[in-house]
């Protein structure tokens, strides 16, 4: 699945590919203003599913985004509905504005999927970090947690000055073990490929427990001030 800018907005489409140097179009699978469609592995409940991030926000002085991922669903692949909004961006936070990464990942916790989020509150850029989320292995429209803190963000000379700057954007995802069943070890490394300054190509190395523990570590707490 793929997206293609038209002259209408976005809209996400679906190929296929023996070899990663040519491509059979099977047709355009969206009908509005949209992004970031990543496919799950597998059936859910004889079901597929997608992540995908309708185009209905703006960011400051940018492109028009969105700030709310949904889950989507299809017999076929080519013809979706959506089914329920998964998270949306936190404001003034470091994910205002939010979209899929990688495909997400099964662990016997649950589905494990690295988003980016995008701080737009600064007034000279915004900036692109990666977070993560987990959703239930039978009911994906389930968020069982979802991380407080990035765990990545432009530090780097070559993350922060680019052809679009301030951006690490999470995108390729190898996880290298997994059990007899399919689930991904807790102990396994995962290489995480990330765009840096839509410039560069990064890699974040890190392993299924540290991030399962990124997403279970709580929301934000909310502070009320009374003046």
């Amino acid at each position: 699945m793929f997206a293609m800018d038209m002259e209408d907005g976005c809209q996400l489409d679906l190929g296929t590919t023996d070899d990663f140097k040519s491509f059979r179009f099977l047709g355009q699978t969206s009908n509005e203003d949209i992004r970031n469609g990543v496919l799950f592995p597998e059936k859910v409940n004889g079901v597929y599913l997608r992540m995908d991030r309708p185009n209905k926000a703006r960011h400051s002085g940018g492109p028009t985004s969105g700030s709310t991922i949904w889950l989507s669903g299809s017999d076929n692949l080519i013809d979706w509905h959506p089914i329920a909004p998964l998270i949306q961006g936190r404001f003034h936070y470091w994910d205002e504005f939010v979209g899929s990464g990688p495909p997400p990942v099964k662990t016997r916790e649950g589905w494990l999927h690295v988003y980016h989020g995008v701080a737009g509150h600064f007034g000279s850029s915004n900036i692109y970090q990666g977070g993560v989320i987990l959703l239930d292995l039978d009911d994906p429209s389930k968020v069982l947690g979802r991380s407080r803190c990035n765990i990545l963000e432009p530090r780097e000379a070559w993350e922060l000055s680019g052809q679009v700057p301030n951006v690490t954007f999470p995108s390729g995802m190898i996880v290298e073990s997994f059990d007899e069943e399919g689930f991904a070890t807790t102990d396994s490394e995962v290489k995480i490929y990330y765009g840096a300054a839509d410039t560069s190509v990064g890699l974040l190395i890190t392993t299924i427990q540290e991030l399962l523990d990124a997403a279970m570590e709580g929301e934000i707490p909310l502070i009320v001030i009374f003046i």
